[in-house]
């Protein structure tokens, strides 16, 4: 009898062992930081880099594009993985020697005013359920409290450290007016360090300065995000409502 308890004593503290094991490789995987850091400059060429890092720099990950160069490299304890992309670009002849493709037969199409009216009818049928779901009251508050965890989660994946200062143009002064003032919208854009000017006489698109930025985000705070939407009740119903009006 004496040799049974001791097998199952033995037995037990093995099994809190591995009970703890577990929890404490559960803390670390929620609560160790995913660390980032983003630079780069783009001037008369374009470099930016991409750095991540977990566990204290055990997982790493880099990613760089330079001069039409895209180089990555992951690496763990006694493990390291690298590749690399070279974007080609095609010259004016290699275009004009290139086949042209023979389009496939096109299907017999039916009546135009026929797809036109099928196509209102829908929408029609469509916009009326949308209104619906805005209007019901708690589909509203369901809105209310994805709105607030969408901040939360743009609040944690803005860089903690950043700096910027460089200018801007979308190639129109009405969208580069736009844009500008989206991006006013963020308290980012009132730090010393962000210096970001638009150019409203510029004919085409381009961004020109330097930027880099770091920061940190655990897996705890995006699960911890999923529990709240999944707890919300009226979220899981305007889940629901939405899943069968896209069927």
């Amino acid at each position: 009898m004496d040799i049974v308890l001791s097998i199952l004593q033995i037995l037990g503290i093995i099994l809190l062992v591995i009970l703890g094991l577990l929890i404490l490789v559960t803390l670390v995987l929620l609560f160790s930081p995913f660390r980032y850091r983003v630079d780069g400059n783009c001037h008369e060429a374009t470099r930016i880099q991409l750095k991540l890092s977990w566990l204290c720099y055990l997982v790493r990950f880099r990613m760089l594009y330079e001069d039409e160069l895209f180089y990555g490299e992951f690496s763990v304890p006694f493990y390291k993985k690298t590749f690399s992309y070279e974007i080609a670009k095609e010259t004016e002849d290699e275009k004009k020697d290139k086949p042209k493709k023979s389009k496939p037969k096109e299907k017999e199409k039916e009546p135009f005013l026929q797809k036109v009216k099928k196509k209102i009818l829908h929408i029609k049928a469509k916009f009326k359920q949308l209104k619906r779901l805005v209007t019901d009251k708690r589909n509203h508050q369901a809105l209310i409290h994805l709105k607030k965890e969408l901040f939360y989660l743009i609040k944690i994946l803005l860089p903690k450290k950043s700096y910027l200062k460089g200018e801007f143009s979308t190639g129109s002064p009405d969208t580069t007016g736009q844009v500008f003032g989206i991006i006013a919208c963020f308290p980012i854009m009132y730090k010393d360090d962000f210096i970001l000017h638009p150019d409203f006489t510029a004919e085409q698109a381009y961004f020109e300065g330097d930027f880099w930025g770091k920061g940190k985000i655990r897996l705890s705070q995006l699960v911890g995000m999923m529990i709240r939407i999944i707890w919300d009740e009226n979220c899981r119903r305007l889940f629901a409502m939405v899943n069968r009006l896209l069927k």
